[in-house]
């Protein structure tokens, strides 16, 4: 049987080709002292390395429209794998791609939608994230 840590090594080596950056900011603003002017307050840099990105569709059936009937919605969804290593991330963290096997992935961000999962045999950290902005690329 193959132990816990060489799976996650597995996954680590051929799940996790990207490298991100995950950041945390309130998104208030702060009183400078000697300015009195409010100043926004940076995000923290909380993880800053490998990571791995999936695209996931989610179907959702919601009651729309002013007659009330039933309307499926399709909406794309993002998983992010990390390391068991990496810190927990929160919802609503920013992920930026930094490189990516994909170049098209490079750029965009996303917004932590929930909590990492966690599991009874954990070999990886598993995210859920939605697309937040995508920077075009220079042409």
């Amino acid at each position: 049987m193959l132990a816990q840590s060489a799976i996650a090594r597995f996954a680590e080596r051929h799940l996790m080709p990207d490298k991100v950056e995950v950041t945390r900011g309130s998104g208030d603003d702060m009183l400078d002292p000697e300015t009195g002017d409010l100043i926004p307050v940076l995000p923290t840099v909380v993880y800053a390395d490998q990571a791995g990105l999936y695209g996931h569709q989610e179907r959702i059936r919601s009651r729309g429209g002013h007659d009330g009937a039933w309307v499926e919605e399709v909406r794309p969804g993002y998983r992010m794998l990390l390391p068991l290593t990496a810190p927990e991330v929160w919802e609503n963290d920013t992920v930026l791609v930094v490189e990516a096997r994909d170049e098209q992935a490079v750029g965009r961000t996303y917004r932590v939608t929930a909590l990492g999962e966690v599991s009874s045999f954990p070999v990886l950290r598993t995210v859920w994230l939605e697309e937040h902005n995508r920077k075009l690329a220079a042409r």
